[in-house]
C-alpha cells in the first residue's frame, strides 16, 4: 500500500536522501514506512534495551531513516544517537548515520540538536553535512531559512549536502539562492549538487 504524501513543512520525518532521488521534481516528500521485518515485537522498555536496539538499527538499516522503526524507541533514542555522534572512538560512518537518523526519532528536541550540529564550526564537516540532510528530512520547507546561509559554508561537504537538501525542498526562494550561488562555486562536486538541486527545485 502506498504511503500518503506528507504536506511540505510538516514535522513528519521524510524519506532518506537515497530514496528522495526516486521522487520526481516538485513532488511532495513522503513519510517513510519501514518494510515488515517479520520479527517486530514489543517496544524496548529499559535504557539498555533502547541502546541495543539503536545500535542494531544503525547496523541493519539502509540509507532511509524509517519513522516506523525509530518512533517505538521513544525520546531516549535521541540521546543515544547524540552520544554516538559525539564519540571520537565511534567509527566515522556510524557517527554520520547517527546524525542522519535523528531525522526520524520521536523527540521534539531533535530539530534543535540537528541545528546545533550544523552550526557548530568545530564539528567534523561530515557530521555537519549529515545534520543538513537530516534537518531537511525532518522539518521540510521550514528548514529552508536555516539551511540557506550554509550555501556559503567553508566546508565542501556541508555546501554539497545543503545544496541537495534545498533542491529537494524546492520553492522560488531556493531556486533563486541556488542560481546565485552556482557561478560563485568553485568546487566541482558542489557545483554538481547545485545544478542537481536546481533541476529538483524548478516547479
Amino acid at each position: 500500500m502506498k504511503t500518503p504524501a506528507a504536506p511540505r513543512g510538516s514535522s513528519l520525518p521524510r524519506l532518506g536522501l537515497a530514496a528522495l532521488l526516486l521522487v520526481g521534481p516538485g513532488a511532495p516528500l513522503m513519510a517513510a514506512t519501514a518494510p515488515s521485518t517479520g520479527g517486530a515485537g514489543a517496544s524496548p522498555s529499559g535504557p539498555g534495551e533502547v541502546r541495543a536496539e539503536v545500535l542494531s538499527l544503525l547496523e541493519r538499516s539502509g540509507a532511509v531513516p524509517y519513522e516506523t522503526e525509530w518512533k517505538p524507541l521513544g525520546p531516549a533514542a535521541l540521546g543515544i544517537l547524540e552520544e554516538l555522534a559525539a564519540d571520537p572512538n565511534t567509527p566515522a560512518q556510524r557517527r554520520s548515520r547517527a546524525v542522519t537518523f535523528m531525522a526520524a526519532v520521536d523527540n521534539p528536541q531533535a530539530t534543535d540538536r540537528l541545528q546545533a550540529f550544523l552550526k557548530n564550526g568545530d564539528t567534523q564537516p561530515t557530521l555537519r553535512a549529515s545534520a543538513a540532510t537530516a534537518l531537511g528530512l525532518r522539518v521540510g520547507t521550514e528548514a529552508v531559512p536555516t539551511l540557506l546561509p550554509f550555501l556559503q559554508d567553508s566546508s565542501d561537504p556541508v555546501r554539497e549536502a545543503v545544496a541537495r537538501a534545498l533542491g529537494r525542498l524546492g520553492g522560488v526562494q531556493v531556486q533563486q539562492a541556488l542560481e546565485e550561488r552556482l557561478p560563485l562555486e568553485e568546487a566541482p562536486v558542489v557545483r554538481e549538487a547545485l545544478q542537481q538541486g536546481l533541476t529538483f527545485s524548478v516547479p
